[in-house]
């Protein structure tokens, strides 16, 4: 028994030396956890690289919308609801919460596929909302938001990963607290790259619907992804002008949906965001005219340089040369290239071994918002960007409830 122990003890150890060399000898940070390593291989090897089509031939667009959207107004839009409200029961609070699916048109729509034009949304209320049994217009729509998250695309696995959140995310008996701001309060939630149907960012709606029954929370869905997935869109991005217009496209419906929002009577918003989304949070915040939300930003970078030209793993899946990406991404993503953060505070939760969002990176983006005069929080969760998604959803659910009540300090 000894010697098999001994034996598995120097196998584990030698596999994570090897890993840890792969790691060194692709530029990669060789201190984040394996597990972020493995998912995002397993991604590369089920989807293909990104970027096997170079720049594209509408790259010139994309960063001259991007440019625009720095410096001008945000477009006023009205989201139209798809689906009368459905009541679902979560499996991490107990509680039941209600959702509907709305859309609106992008404010770049013309610059997006056919089928990523209209921006997705789902509104989650953890108290029945008093039109619930209205009726609308086409209330037998489908409110589009699957059981299963999608993870790594493949069923079975899918649902053994979601097991594993629900098992490590079942919340502790809480009082839910009231909504003492005496205000309309509204979250805005931005997905990750990867995420389809804005599944991956529901079991923090859930959490945070059951603490603040009261307000409501706003789910967008990237371009490109679940119900905006062009008809034979696979999932690796073709090319680099894809990713250009979908940061742009999610940071643009964020300003407008914040704008309808404010026009609806929502006095109080706080924007947040997970991993990629977290970062356009932060940029939505940067864009003149600033609409100044309070932050949550959960694992976010300061660039996409760091994700996927620095260090970051998502690096392991790229199909260019980092030469000829690197100057896109910095113009396009970084903190650095945007106008200052006029946001009313901010806190950033980051991953002490995170693999695809280097730790330093996330004290990058801390320190910038700091020197544009933002107040700043910091947190350091532990694992790395995988686990927090499977296992530290309660801290972000902390996270996002206290921005939102002013009490993040």
């Amino acid at each position: 028994m000894l010697a098999r122990a001994a034996a598995a003890g120097v196998s584990a150890f030698g596999l994570d030396f090897t890993a840890r060399q792969y790691l060194k000898s692709e530029q990669l940070d060789s201190s984040c956890t394996l597990i972020d390593v493995a998912i995002c291989k397993a991604k590369g090897f089920l989807e293909g690289p990104h970027f096997l089509l170079g720049l594209g031939d509408r790259i010139d667009e994309g960063m001259a919308a991007i440019e625009r959207m720095k410096r001008t107004a945000a477009r006023e839009v009205k989201v139209e609801w798809r689906s009368s409200w459905e009541q679902r029961e979560s499996q991490l609070s107990g509680r039941y919460f209600w959702v509907r699916r709305g859309a609106f048109e992008s404010p770049i729509a013309e610059l997006l596929p056919e089928g990523a034009r209209n921006a997705t949304v789902w509104e989650v209320r953890g108290t029945a909302p008093v039109d619930c049994q209205r009726e609308l217009a086409d209330a037998n729509a489908d409110v589009m938001l699957p059981i299963n998250t999608v993870w790594l695309g493949l069923t079975p696995v899918d649902r053994c990963i979601d097991t594993v959140v629900r098992l490590l995310n079942v919340s502790p008996s809480q009082v839910p607290v009231d909504n003492a701001l005496g205000k309309q309060t509204a979250i805005v939630i931005l997905p990750d790259f990867g995420g389809e149907f804005c599944k991956r960012t529901m079991p923090l709606a859930e959490l945070v619907s059951a603490r603040l029954p009261a307000a409501s929370v706003f789910l967008l869905e990237m371009p490109l992804r679940g119900t905006r997935k062009p008809p034979g869109y696979l999932g690796a991005l073709p090319s680099v002008h894809d990713m250009m217009l979908m940061g742009c496209a999610i940071i643009e419906e964020s300003r407008s949906l914040i704008g309808w929002l404010k026009i609806s009577g929502f006095d109080h918003v706080t924007l947040c965001g997970m991993s990629m989304g977290g970062q356009m949070a932060a940029l939505t915040a940067c864009c003149e005219p600033p609409i100044v939300p309070r932050l949550c930003l959960l694992m976010p970078s300061h660039s996409a340089e760091a994700n996927w030209t620095d260090g970051g793993v998502m690096g392991m899946n790229c199909g260019m040369s980092v030469p000829q990406l690197k100057p896109y991404l910095r113009q396009a993503t970084s903190i650095e290239a945007y106008p200052p953060c006029k946001a009313e505070s901010a806190l950033i939760v980051a991953a002490r071994y995170d693999g695809y969002v280097p730790l330093w990176s996330s004290e990058k983006l801390r320190d910038s918002l700091a020197t544009d005069g933002v107040p700043v929080k910091f947190r350091v969760i532990s694992g790395g960007h995988v686990s927090g998604f499977l296992a530290h959803q309660h801290d972000f659910a902390d996270a996002v409830v206290g921005v939102t009540l002013g009490e993040s300090e």
